[in-house]
């Protein structure tokens, strides 16, 4: 019974996992289709770019809160939700997953980096470092607090 019971704790912790990173996905997608011009997306470059892609649905007015909303939390959402999705696809396997973390923390670091060069679609934004990292520390959190739940009900 006690076996079966810390299985199916694994077992909702980990799909709360892959909830959470598609939930962080939509919303970081979301962020950007409601608010944002997407005709200069890298993806763009990969396949055809859609007829609504220019259009801006809602127009904010200038301000530093708008500012970070349509630039810096959508590359957050989409860090997190693939820091999210590495948990949930290595659950079980910390060492693999921890090594897949920390390659994934250096390309995202290096892809905002790379934007200082003319050659790579984007701005280079500090701000978006810091967004990152704000993403990756509470994630972390999260993940230390579902971790000792996880061991106090075993």
């Amino acid at each position: 019974m006690m076996k079966h019971k810390r299985s199916k704790s694994k077992i909702n912790i980990r799909t709360l996992y892959g909830l959470l990173s598609l939930l962080s996905l939509i919303i970081g997608m979301s962020i950007y289709l409601l608010f944002r011009d997407m005709t200069n997306m890298i993806i763009f470059a990969l396949v055809p770019r859609p007829a609504f892609a220019g259009t801006v649905f809602i127009q904010l007015r200038p301000s530093p809160f708008s500012y970070i909303l349509m630039y810096n939390l959508p590359d957050m959402f989409w860090f997190l939700s693939g820091i999210l999705f590495f948990r949930f696809l290595w659950f079980d396997r910390v060492k693999i997953q921890k090594a897949y973390l920390l390659c994934f923390y250096g390309i995202g670091a290096v892809f905002e980096i790379s934007q200082l060069s003319e050659k790579v679609p984007g701005t280079f934004d500090l701000l978006d470092l810091f967004f990152m990292g704000m993403g990756a520390f509470v994630e972390a959190l999260l993940n230390n607090f579902l971790s000792r739940d996880k061991e106090r009900k075993r």
